[in-house]
């Protein structure tokens, strides 16, 4: 009869132990994943590093949006100087101020050329930010996953020390009472100095991830909540090549040095400047017989490198196109493969969780019924650590699974284009 309740009390208690097991949870705190992402990927310096390069761009742009517009000058001339006024020499001293405009009116669409490629820069810019993000805060929340898992596999090993310190103990009382032999409590005491040692392994793991956590999230980090990915859906993998940031900021880079590729005709073409100027003020004396008050010119001018640089010029062009080009099939054929082999791995992630959550449950039936057959007599204390050992190297395999699908997943999101936007990170495009 004894016996009977032992057994029931350990049942219940190893269902409500299942029923605490860290599963899909969905709901998230104000001191989950995402508000911790939220606070450290704005401070990360590779966002910031990006950001200050989008900046860079956008002044850029203005400059070049700058060339389309004509070009305002103030000239004021002091100076003395000696004159041949007809047969007669002058000393003439000069004071006068006077304004320009010149405009450059045409130069073979280089300015228009350089205006549309500085813009697709600077929108690739703007994805190369929201790829710093992403990267920031799959960076994040890798060490944020791992510090769980170390959480997780530190809660398995302190039951298996507190089980095994019991059995240390009831193993000598035993051996007091001479129904245990000094080798059974030689064999308990060896099994307790192990489930200590692994115990204090992972202390020192969790130690190291804690601080490289810490370190990455600028902030002393606590609690942790359960954050599950769920499946993602097959249109957001077929958009994958539209949503991607690294993708999207490649495609731009492409585009900008397609852009400045200028036919031989355009390269060759004349610059048409305009001028125009008015003198404002006029103090030289003696006043010379004529003074130019206000005027206008338009210059042509045509200047061809007999060295042939203009043409080396725009060969280059075309190779940086090139490379380009070849960049962006390079990042093309390497997102569609990662992404292809995420699926079969996912997937076989979720199989083996499925089985081991199974063998789990199975080896916590065993491992309760071994303790009530020692009791009884009928197994021996060898039996009952062997079990208990492999039930314990099972639970790890459980954590370590568990940690490994989570990660999959992760990976599957970023290389959709997704991760920001799961972990409520996703900004509105300007």
């Amino acid at each position: 009869m004894r016996a009977f309740l032992i057994f029931i009390t350990l049942a219940c208690a190893g269902m409500a132990a299942q029923a605490q097991l860290p599963g899909t949870l969905s709901v998230q705190s104000a001191r989950g994943l995402p508000a911790l992402l939220a606070r450290a990927v704005p401070r990360d310096p590779q966002v910031i590093a990006a950001q200050a390069a989008l900046a860079a761009t956008e002044a850029r742009y203005k400059q070049a949006r700058s060339r389309l517009f004509p070009t305002a000058g103030l000239q004021a001339t002091r100076g003395r100087s000696n004159d041949l006024d007809g047969t007669q020499e002058v000393e003439r001293r000069t004071h006068q101020v006077e304004a320009s405009v010149r405009w450059n009116v045409y130069n073979g669409g280089a300015d228009r050329a350089e205006l549309d490629a500085a813009e697709r820069e600077m929108a690739g810019a703007a994805f190369d930010v929201e790829r710093a993000r992403a990267e920031s805060a799959e960076k994040l929340a890798e060490a944020y996953f791992d510090m769980q898992r170390l959480e997780r596999g530190l809660q398995q090993s302190q039951e298996r020390l507190r089980d095994v310190t019991q059995l240390v103990r009831q193993v000598a009382r035993q051996a007091e009472l001479g129904k245990s032999s000094e080798v059974d409590r030689e064999l308990a005491q060896s099994s307790q100095l192990d489930a200590e040692l692994v115990h204090d392994g992972l202390l020192t793991d969790q130690q190291a991830a804690r601080i490289k956590l810490e370190a990455l999230a600028f902030e002393p980090v606590a609690q942790f909540a359960d954050f599950a990915f769920a499946p993602l859906p097959a249109q957001a993998l077929e958009n994958a090549d539209t949503q991607q940031a690294q993708l999207r900021a490649a495609r731009e880079r492409a585009a900008a040095a397609r852009l400045r590729v200028r036919g031989v005709a355009a390269t060759l073409a004349p610059k048409i400047d305009l001028n125009v100027s008015h003198l404002l003020n006029n103090k030289t004396t003696p006043p010379p017989s004529t003074i130019q008050q206000r005027g206008w010119s338009v210059g042509v001018s045509w200047e061809i490198p007999l060295g042939g640089g203009s043409l080396a010029q725009r060969d280059e062009s075309i190779s940086r196109a090139q490379a380009a080009e070849a960049d962006v099939a390079r990042a093309e054929q390497g997102t569609r493969a990662d992404l292809a082999s995420m699926l079969p791995r996912i997937a076989n992630a979720r199989r083996t969780l499925d089985l081991l959550d199974e063998q789990e449950k199975k080896m916590a039936f065993v491992v309760r019924g071994g303790t009530i057959q020692y009791e009884a007599g009928r197994r021996n204390l060898q039996q009952v650590i062997q079990t208990r050992d492999s039930y314990f190297t099972l639970q790890q395999r459980r954590i370590d699974q568990l940690h490994r699908l989570t990660l999959a997943q992760m990976r599957q999101y970023a290389l959709a284009g997704q991760l920001l936007r799961v972990f409520g990170l996703a900004q509105e495009a300007k």
